[in-house]
């Protein structure tokens, strides 16, 4: 049986970018410790900002403007093979602030890293989200961009609680504030223009992601909204993957079937 790693990527994705709602940091840091497992080395990190990495997430961190960056970029993948590579930390300590496209994308060249998976948008950990004007931040020489929808946005009301810009998300699913989202909802959010593949750079191989298939009806709400986007006009990911990080489950399809 083909696991959620086995579905996502293929062999000549060395830069993943994982936009979207909630569970983005989870996955970056699953797939970061598949390709550790895989005997390949692996760099993760973010163009925004996420939490500071855990020691079971990440062996450990390094800024791209400190001293000797390089040299410790490559220890920490000759010893662990892997490394999260951040700006700087905020000044409460918990949260890594994001490096440029440009910075990250020359650390990845002139390190020994066969891999790069990077966060590239914030959801403040809501399930679904519409990108704002200036999001997501996607590095150019991407290879697989990654939407994460949370299923648990199912049957919730679009409101500022429980979806992130609830205004932007009811605007490019022409749903109204404050009714239930629905299948439909998520669909014609994902084929509008600036829906879930917003910032995914032309001819980059992409995916939407529904996470917590574990939720009650979860894979049929994934069928849903597939079935639902088959009927839309617009750009779509070229395909679909309905997983449980939990349980590390999956279905998937292609999005022209």
């Amino acid at each position: 049986m083909k696991t959620i790693f086995d579905v996502l990527v293929s062999d000549g994705d060395r830069c993943i970018a994982i936009v979207g709602g909630g569970g983005k940091t989870t996955l970056m840091f699953y797939l970061a410790h598949e390709f550790k497992k895989r005997g390949q080395r692996v760099i993760s990190g973010t163009t925004t900002r996420i939490l500071y990495p855990t020691l079971e997430q990440s062996p450990g961190v390094v800024f791209s403007d400190e001293e000797g960056l390089y040299e410790r970029v490559e220890k920490y993948l000759a010893d662990e093979r892997h490394v999260t590579v951040a700006k700087k930390c905020s000044e409460a300590g918990k949260k890594l602030l994001g490096a440029e496209c440009r910075e990250l994308e020359k650390i990845f060249a002139r390190s020994s890293a066969e891999r790069m998976v990077l966060e590239a948008d914030g959801a403040r950990q809501m399930p679904l989200k519409a990108a704002g004007e200036n999001e997501p931040l996607v590095c150019g020489r991407t290879d697989l961009f990654i939407a994460v929808v949370g299923l648990d946005s199912i049957g919730t009301s679009l409101l500022n609680e429980n979806v992130f810009r609830a205004g932007l998300v009811a605007e490019r699913s022409g749903t109204a504030l404050g009714d239930v989202v629905t299948p439909h909802t998520v669909a014609r959010l994902m084929c509008h223009r600036e829906g879930l593949l917003k910032g995914c750079p032309e001819g980059v191989r992409s995916c939407v992601f529904f996470n917590k298939s574990d939720l009650s009806q979860g894979r049929n709400k994934a069928r849903a909204i597939v079935a639902a986007a088959a009927g839309l006009s617009g750009r779509k990911p070229d395909f679909w993957v309905c997983a449980s990080l939990a349980e590390k489950s999956c279905e998937y399809g292609s999005m022209s079937l």
